[in-house]
Parts: C-alpha cells; sequence; structure tokens
C-alpha cells in the first residue's frame, strides 16, 4: 500500500511538472509572437517583418524571385496587406543602378515601401526586396528612380516599371542575389 501512494504521489508530481513545462514553452513561444508583432511595428524592421509574413502566407520563397515575380509581389503586398501602424503615406520606391562596395560590384534593381507618418518624431520606414545582377551587362544603363503617388495609381506605376530599360532586359533573368531590406533607400 505505501508503495502505491509512493507511486500515485510521484504520477501527480510528474504531472504537475509536465504542466509546468507546458505553460512555460507556451509563454515563451507567446511572448516571442507578441514581440514580434507588436513591439516592432513601428520600425522599418517591423515592416520588413510584415513583408517577410506576407511572402510566407503566399508560399513565396525568396531566393527564387526574378525582376518580374519581385514587382508582382511587392504590388499585391501594397495593395492587399495594409502596414499595421497608422501611415500618412505609404508608396512604393522603385530603383536601380550600378552598386560598388569596396572591391564588390553589382547592379542593384530595387522596390521598397515607404511608409511615413506627418509626425516628425516618427521615422519613415522602408522595407522591400533588392536583386543584384552581374554588373558588366548593365553598364549602359543608368541610374533611375520612380515613386507611387497612392494606391489608386498603382496600374500606372506598374506601366513605369515595366517600361523602364532594366526592367525590360532583367524581367526573367536570374540574379546573383535576393535581398529582404529594411531601412533607408541607398
Amino acid at each position: 500500500m505505501l508503495i502505491l501512494g509512493s507511486f500515485s504521489f510521484s504520477t501527480r508530481v510528474a504531472r504537475r511538472w509536465l504542466r509546468a513545462g507546458m505553460l512555460a514553452v507556451s509563454l515563451c513561444v507567446f511572448a516571442a509572437q507578441a514581440a514580434d508583432d507588436l513591439a516592432p511595428a513601428g520600425t522599418s524592421h517591423g515592416l520588413r517583418a510584415e513583408l517577410e509574413s506576407f511572402m510566407r502566407q503566399q508560399g513565396i520563397e525568396v531566393q527564387s524571385l526574378s525582376a518580374d515575380a519581385m514587382v508582382r509581389l511587392m504590388i499585391d503586398w501594397f495593395r492587399f496587406a495594409q502596414v499595421k501602424t497608422a501611415a500618412d503615406s505609404d508608396t512604393l520606391v522603385y530603383r536601380y543602378g550600378g552598386w560598388s562596395e569596396g572591391c564588390a560590384t553589382a547592379f542593384k534593381l530595387s522596390l521598397l515601401r515607404r511608409v511615413a507618418a506627418r509626425d516628425a518624431a516618427t521615422p519613415e520606414r522602408l522595407a522591400g526586396i533588392t536583386l543584384m545582377f552581374e554588373p558588366s551587362a548593365q553598364a549602359q544603363l543608368l541610374p533611375f528612380t520612380a515613386v507611387s503617388s497612392d494606391s489608386k495609381s498603382i496600374e500606372a506605376f506598374a506601366a513605369v516599371i515595366a517600361g523602364s530599360s532594366a526592367f525590360r532586359i532583367l524581367a526573367s533573368a536570374t540574379p546573383m542575389a535576393v535581398l529582404v531590406e529594411s531601412g533607408a533607400v541607398r
């Protein structure tokens, strides 16, 4: 009888420890999710997290993107996913041109989402995708920048992108690298 009593006591203790462990793991997961969802929303890092979440929902692997697929993805994100924090300005910035840092060179083609508030204390947020191509084949292309004015004119903005020299050349080309970026437009 004493052994049975000990066994019963040990089982109850083990169950409590198991429940406590499961609760601790649940709280850690919840805290990590809350930090992802809430804390960085007003930063470029938070905007980048929103883009990455949109890409996961769409089942898109970043390294598989061509220029054409990247533009379609970014326009869909702009159209269908509102930013999580208040914004007075929500635009897309399309840029391309040569890039060099030290001995590394490339031709960069980027489409970034720029979110800004009128409040000067709130920093501008940027996040998007940059494709890096072998630079010598695009040496004749001059740097170019276009900015969408609002979501109502997105069709006209998409036409500007499709008509740009770099996009016509690189729409289906395989980039050397694909980067999901946040921060300042360089």
